[in-house]
């Protein structure tokens, strides 16, 4: 995985975080001015920095970023830097090149736009369009709130007991609205998970991220991670981890819907509610009707 770290001469490892975290002292940010962040299996986390004037990508070793596939073409598309502003460019590829889900022969990019080629799936983050946005955004918790304690959660002891740390403090931020902070705790997890609860943490953090994007105004983000979270929770159980992602599912879809059904972009009044999270019984899930979509 390349993320693009460097040492500073105090030896305090510096990382440009793809989410734009701003990290306590003494580290020392060194960020791009703009990178892709791949959102896709398996180089999920993968960061490719945007600082060249043209920085092409496709499946021979000539490109500046190989993208391996029968699905992509040698040079696929382009990354091209011009006036201060970034362009998303189809090199004649044979299955195309697609923003935000449409494909495009080229693009203005903006902060948060996806762009797909093959299986290949990534974020466009872009640092000034983001920073103005995020210090307006930034909530100030107490230092407390941060990271809740085990007698701070909301959960019955056996929630607890039985799931991890992490999983429930990132519920806790997710259904207070702090989706940056949620996507940041269950990363630590989804890191080491496996198989469909690896799956089931990508579909949190995508969905998180996505409702991130969209208090922030970038909708166009927030529509590209939609789609993701949909079809990752058409790939788990009706059940997972206590959470009823049918019911999920329903309010997602439908805090979304008039952005994804009717393309509009006027964002939702503060007081509308957003998608939250219910932690069902333990063991909800093992009933055999539980188990599978409706």
């Amino acid at each position: 995985m390349s993320l693009n770290c460097s040492v500073s001469q105090e030896g305090h490892r510096s990382i440009p975080d793809p989410f734009f975290r701003k990290w306590p002292k003494p580290c020392h940010i060194v960020l791009a001015m703009a990178a892709l962040n791949f959102i896709s299996e398996p180089r999920t986390g993968e960061t490719v920095l945007l600082d060249k004037k043209k920085t092409i990508f496709g499946r021979h070793v000539s490109c500046d970023c190989r993208l391996p596939g029968k699905t992509v073409s040698r040079e696929h598309f382009s990354i091209e830097h011009n006036n201060g502003k970034f362009f998303l460019v189809d090199l004649q590829s044979v299955n195309g090149t697609k923003a935000n889900g449409e494909r495009v022969s080229w693009v203005e990019l903006k902060h948060g736009d996806t762009i797909q080629a093959g299986h290949f799936v990534l974020v466009f983050q872009d640092d000034d369009e983001a920073s103005v946005s995020d210090e307006a955004s930034q909530e100030i918790l107490p230092a407390d709130a941060a990271r809740p304690a085990d007698d701070q959660l909301p959960f019955p002891a056996e929630h607890q007991r039985v799931y991890p740390h992490q999983y429930l403090e990132g519920i806790v931020h997710f259904n207070n609205r702090r989706y940056f902070d949620a996507h940041e705790v269950w990363e630590e997890i989804w890191l080491n998970a496996s198989d469909q609860t690896k799956l089931f943490y990508q579909m949190l953090i995508q969905a998180a991220v996505g409702l991130h994007h969209y208090e922030r105004g970038n909708t166009r983000g927030a529509s590209g991670l939609y789609h993701n979270v949909v079809a990752k929770l058409q790939q788990l159980p009706a059940v997972y981890m206590s959470i009823d992602l049918v019911e999920f599912s329903r309010e997602f879809k439908s805090f979304f819907a008039a952005l994804i059904e009717n393309k509009s972009e006027a964002r939702a009044a503060s007081n509308e509610p957003r998608p939250v999270i219910n932690l069902l019984d333990v063991g909800a899930d093992t009933g055999e009707h539980r188990t599978r979509w409706e």
